[in-house]
Formats: structure tokens, C-alpha cells, sequence
């Protein structure tokens, strides 16, 4: 213990300025961490607020959905299970094809 308390006697402040330093060089890091998350919050917000300016009608979303050919194949698939019919049969009756 009393090579410690002599080893604090004579390196203590030492050691303490350069705690103080790494402190203060890391709180300055955290600033600017702190300037480039304000950044991007900013850019997220924009980019919401744009999002808020583009609203779909419901008639426009049954618009889209009948005319997109992903929804319509899916429409089909439901349509052939629940009848337990083929695909293919459904798409010939739908463009007029009766067999």
C-alpha cells in the first residue's frame, strides 16, 4: 500500500490531467454526434412530410388494384381455390373464352 500512496504522490496529477483531456475530447466527439442525428432527424421529417401531401382516394386504390396485374393474379389464385376451378379456365372466362 505504500508503494501505491507514493506512486499517487508523485504521478496523481499527471494522472488526472490526462483523465480530464480523454473527457473532454469525448465530449466534444458527442457533440457532433449529436449535430449529425439533429441531420438526419431533419431528412427523415422532410421525407415524412412529403408522404403526408400524397393521399390516395378510395376510389383511386380500387383503380389500382383492379389494374395491377400482382393484385389480379392474386385475385385469380383466391377466385380458383374458392371455386376450385383452374387459373387457366378463369382467365379464358374473364377474357370471354367460355369452354
Amino acid at each position: 500500500m505504500n508503494k501505491f500512496n507514493s506512486f499517487l504522490a508523485e504521478h496523481g496529477t499527471k494522472i488526472i490531467i490526462v483523465l480530464l483531456v480523454l473527457v473532454y475530447f469525448k465530449s466534444c466527439s458527442t457533440n457532433s454526434d449529436v449535430d449529425r442525428v439533429k441531420k438526419d432527424l431533419r431528412a427523415t421529417e422532410v421525407k415524412i412530410d412529403s408522404l403526408k401531401s400524397v393521399i390516395i382516394t378510395n376510389e383511386e386504390m380500387k383503380e389500382l388494384i383492379n389494374t395491377t396485374p400482382a393484385w389480379n393474379t392474386l385475385r385469380i389464385e383466391e377466385m380458383s381455390d374458392k371455386e376450385r376451378i383452374s387459373i387457366n379456365a378463369i382467365k379464358a372466362r374473364e377474357v370471354g373464352y367460355d369452354k
